[in-house]
């Protein structure tokens, strides 16, 4: 296993945070088995103690486990000056066959881990205990998935091997090339764009009408139409170049870190309409779109900001 510092404080903090969900999983266990707000002993009383533990427990944990996703693309970033080929991140993640999964693995768990936070926040506002046991429940599902992620990431660098060349993004999304990426991106550019500003449009008719389980659904779909068209149409107004469509050079200092600010606000907008969608389902409310739609907006904002800024420039269009 080659190690950097980067990779060992990655390694370091998820196998801290996986000891101490593991403490969280062991009363986990118990409360689902025996956990009953109608009952007064002292088993019981134990479990409330226990159980308001272990949640501020996994309530961090989730939080560092979020906050890591970054870190861990801007670990492969920093490797990308290491391995030969590689000129970003995307060269790294696919230099074995464990990267992709896992970066997948980490981008779901931003979902599910949320959603637990969200459970759990819901959960201390109650009286009654009214979701632990829902949330428990979750939980065991959560560190299963935290556990797969981690052997995964260990997989992942085991095999990560500094003197193979790999495939750098000019290949890995060229639509002249045969690799999977390209394949599976070789859309017209403009078919991207006119669906990302449509699934847009649809989110604003969904917030405007209060269709709050349209706008949840359309914030997944918004997700991956973003990708797909920040790849195929805007990426190349950014690098100024039509034939370089890198979902990841965009976090490297020559572009002002924006890539990070752009998948923030994706993500973020992406998961507080899901949250609105799981508020409704969960407690009945009626939630605010506000901040998910500021965040939407501001990913709209900024990425259309590149074709307009680049056309005004050169008067001409890429695509």
């Amino acid at each position: 296993m080659f190690l950097t510092p980067e990779i060992l404080i990655l390694l370091i903090v998820d196998t801290m945070i996986l000891i101490f969900l593991f403490i969280a999983f062991v009363v986990a266990i118990m409360v689902v088995r025996y956990f009953d707000f109608g009952q007064d002993t002292p088993l019981q009383y134990a479990l409330e103690r226990r159980s308001y533990l272990a949640s501020v427990i996994v309530q961090y944990a989730l939080w560092l486990k979020i906050g890591l996703l970054f870190y861990f693309v801007f670990a492969l970033d920093k490797l990308s000056a290491i391995i030969p080929g590689a000129m970003c991140a995307a060269g790294v993640v696919t230099a074995n066959e464990y990267g992709v999964p896992l970066l997948m693995m980490k981008v779901v768990g931003i979902y599910l881990f949320g959603l637990w936070l969200i459970l759990n926040a819901h959960d201390f506002r109650t009286k009654d205990f009214h979701y632990t046991k829902m949330k428990f429940w979750l939980f065991l599902g959560i560190f299963l998935f935290a556990l797969a992620e981690y052997g995964l990431e260990l997989l992942f660098f085991r095999d990560l091997d500094v003197s193979k060349v790999v495939s750098c993004c000019g290949v890995l999304f060229n639509p002249l090339r045969s690799s999977a990426a390209a394949k599976l991106l070789a859309l017209d550019p403009r078919v991207t764009a006119l669906l990302f500003y449509g699934v847009a449009a649809l989110m604003l008719l969904a917030a405007w009408r209060r269709w709050i389980y349209l706008f949840a659904f359309l914030s997944l779909l918004f997700l991956v139409v973003g990708v797909i068209s920040l790849i195929e149409y805007f990426s190349p107004y950014i690098y100024e170049l039509p034939t370089h469509r890198c979902p990841f050079c965009i976090l490297q200092p020559e572009y002002g870190y924006v890539g990070y600010v752009l998948y923030g606000a994706l993500l973020g907008g992406s998961f507080l309409g899901v949250k609105a969608g799981f508020e409704k389902w969960l407690v009945g409310i009626e939630p605010s779109l506000r901040w998910a739609l500021v965040l939407d907006l501001l990913y709209v904002v900024m990425v259309s900001f590149y074709p307009i800024l680049y056309i005004i420039r050169n008067g001409v269009r890429l695509f």
